[in-house]
């Protein structure tokens, strides 16, 4: 899993891969912390007052996406979808906050991160698939 934000609406994503989703090296770097923990770390953020979730998904218990979108992030899980033209291999959206939050409401630890890996085409509000090179 690892932390996203885009520079035009600078809300955070979390990508949820469990190991087979593609990462991008700027998620990786050794002055980090490790990427696996950045669930745990969104998880230690407040839910935010009045915040709504939309779940997208028909996963039998989705309530560590949920979870997750109570403190204001987009989630998003790894999926590989198969279209006409091949494997999508993509992100899919599965939970949405009502109030997403911004890099700038982050921690430390966690805006360096969302900081480092930007999506300049993306907009986590509008996408429901996102593609990882």
């Amino acid at each position: 899993m690892r932390l996203d934000r885009i520079r035009r609406q600078g809300f955070v994503g979390v990508f949820i891969t469990a190991g087979e989703g593609a990462v991008p090296a700027h998620a990786l770097r050794g002055d980090f912390f490790p990427v696996e923990e950045v669930e745990a770390r969104v998880l230690r953020l407040s839910i935010r007052p009045g915040q709504a979730v939309t779940n997208l998904c028909d996963a039998p218990d989705p309530g560590s996406y949920i979870a997750l979108a109570q403190r204001g992030v987009f989630v998003y899980d790894w999926t590989d979808f198969t279209s006409i033209k091949g494997p999508l291999n993509a992100y899919e959206l599965v939970a949405r906050p009502l109030l997403p939050i911004t890099c700038a409401d982050l921690p430390n630890d966690l805006r360096e991160v969302a900081q480092a890996v930007r999506f300049a085409d993306v907009r986590f509000a509008d996408s429901s698939l996102v593609a990882v090179k």
